[in-house]
């Protein structure tokens, strides 16, 4: 008896969509939880605060820009290798990570974990997408982004018990049994096929890389450095200029490395547009509303931290459900009602934040974790769908970028909202008041969560803030989060209304039928 035969039919397809979903456990546990161990390791290995910055970017920045790169990696040398050699690079990556003894030594590991990811997400979305048959697909893509979603959510607070309870190193030393259980797995379920014999374009990889780099780091930055600052517009004007190159370059190429054309199918650019645009906002949304909880509810970053379960918990649930909806009705139901959840929550959120208070919130988190349940395991399938077998790993790595930029984008322009609208704000109330020397403005906006969490203490308020400007400051942030949901909002309305474009119910019918893929 061969390995693959004690892993037949039907257990062999659900064995695969699980080891999938547990390598990729991996990459959604990472991307969250060094967060909350920040503060520990500057001081054990006595990084600087750019250090710190960079264990966080170096992942990030190498996930988003060798995404297309380890797709396309697949799509040649076989989906299979291309999973072992990713989930092996994370597993390796990760232990040097845990056993580093300098800021370098860490951030290099970072960087090795993000190509890793880069190319083993990739290769498991494929193959769980070629495991199922058209009809299924979108039940088994719910399933595996339900889990991660847990894990994602969930990952600050198995950072913050793991660093508790052992140490910062704990964080790193989850991800090698993960891995290792998969490729014993992997081992046993998946037969490595013939690599493609095609040419590959290569060459354009620097120009591919360099393009993402200068995109990508400027909007990672664009908080600290500023937006009209030199090296933000420089990196931008010279990521644009990459990237004109490589489009140029690559409409050219019979087998391109990054498969722009793609977007001239329309599921696949839709599915892309919502895959996108929900990231963007719900990246914001996170963040922001983490930061109006504190700063205006009187939250602690543990509580903050959990009060935002409920935006992401409903997603276990309802992304199944979405997945089911997808292969039942096709793509235009389960990513139409979805978004409208999306933007529906988005916006309500922003009008009720001015009541100052979460219960109203609670509601509205659960809405957009509903939606987003029911919109993205589907987006990913119809984008996936749309793409001939031999380019699907390229597709998946540039869904993949197309994702981080996006989340990347929303955090910089969201925050680049909040900060303008909240600065003006409180330069009033604090120019009209008169009691605060302007230069000490920006140090008044920094304390305002302080201040906020001593004032619920009968504590003394940190930067002399007179207790009777509270009320103006929480008001000063409230307004400046709102602003940046209503912005969300619209992003996102703008993709709801691209999915009317989808073929409906009996149109997607007819187009699984008689077959079972596209060759």
């Amino acid at each position: 008896m061969t390995r693959r035969q004690r892993f037949t039919g039907e257990r062999h397809r659900w064995w695969v969509l699980a080891v999938m979903t547990c390598a990729s456990s991996m990459i959604a546990i990472d991307a969250l939880v060094v967060l909350v161990a920040l503060p520990t390791i500057q001081r054990s290995l006595g990084a600087s605060t750019t250090g710190v910055q960079w264990i966080i970017n170096a992942y990030l920045l190498s996930f988003a820009c060798m995404s297309p790169l380890g797709g396309r990696i697949g799509d040649v040398f076989g989906y299979e290798r291309a999973f072992r050699f990713g989930t092996l690079l994370f597993v390796v990556a990760s232990a040097a990570a845990g056993l580093a003894q300098s800021e370098v030594w860490l951030i290099a590991a970072r960087a090795a974990q993000g190509a890793g990811a880069a190319i083993l997400r990739p290769a498991s979305q494929v193959l769980i997408i070629e495991e199922f048959g058209r009809r299924e697909r979108g039940r088994a893509m719910g399933i595996s982004s339900s889990v991660s979603t847990v894990l994602y959510g969930t990952a600050p607070l198995i950072g913050g018990l793991l660093t508790t309870a052992f140490s910062w190193r704990a964080i790193f030393f989850v991800n090698p049994p993960l891995g290792i259980a998969a490729l014993v797995l992997a081992h046993l379920l998946l037969t490595n096929k013939p690599p493609r014999r095609e040419r590959v374009d290569w060459s354009s990889a620097p120009l591919l890389i360099g393009g993402l780099v200068c995109v990508v780091l400027p909007l990672m930055q664009a908080r600290s450095w500023g937006w009209s600052s030199a090296a933000v517009i420089s990196l931008l004007a010279t990521g644009a200029v990459l990237m004109t190159l490589l489009v140029v370059r690559e409409r050219r190429q019979s087998d391109p490395l990054m498969p722009f054309g793609l977007f001239a199918n329309r599921e696949f650019t839709v599915g892309a547009a919502v895959i996108s645009t929900v990231r963007f906002a719900f990246v914001g949304f996170a963040v922001f509303g983490v930061i109006w909880l504190q700063d205006v509810v009187g939250m602690s970053p543990f509580e903050a931290g959990l009060a935002v379960l409920p935006l992401t918990l409903p997603t276990v649930v309802f992304a199944p459900l979405g997945g089911r909806l997808y292969d039942r009705l096709g793509p235009r139901v389960p990513l139409g009602i979805g978004m409208v959840l999306c933007v529906g929550a988005l916006f309500c959120s922003a009008v009720e934040l001015h009541r100052q208070n979460y219960g109203w919130l609670v509601p509205f988190y659960c809405v957009m974790g509903i939606g987003m349940g029911l919109c993205v395991s589907p987006a990913w399938v119809t984008a996936l769908n749309a793409t001939s077998r031999g380019m699907r790993g390229g597709a998946a790595g540039l869904l993949q970028t197309a994702r981080e930029i996006s989340a990347a984008l929303g955090l910089a322009v969201m925050g680049a909202i909040v900060a303008h609208r909240e600065g003006a704000h409180l330069s009033r109330i604090l120019v009209r008041d008169g009691r605060i020397p302007s230069d000490r403005f920006d140090e008044v906006e920094r304390s305002i969560g302080k201040a906020v969490a001593a004032t619920q203490r009968g504590a003394p308020l940190p930067a002399g803030i007179p207790a009777d400007l509270i009320p103006g400051l929480k008001a000063s942030v409230t307004t400046a989060v709102s602003a940046a949901f209503y912005v969300g909002a619209a992003v996102m309305l703008a993709a709801a209304a691209a999915v009317a474009f989808l073929p409906g119910e009996a149109e997607f019918a007819e187009s699984g039928r008689g077959r079972d893929d596209r060759a």
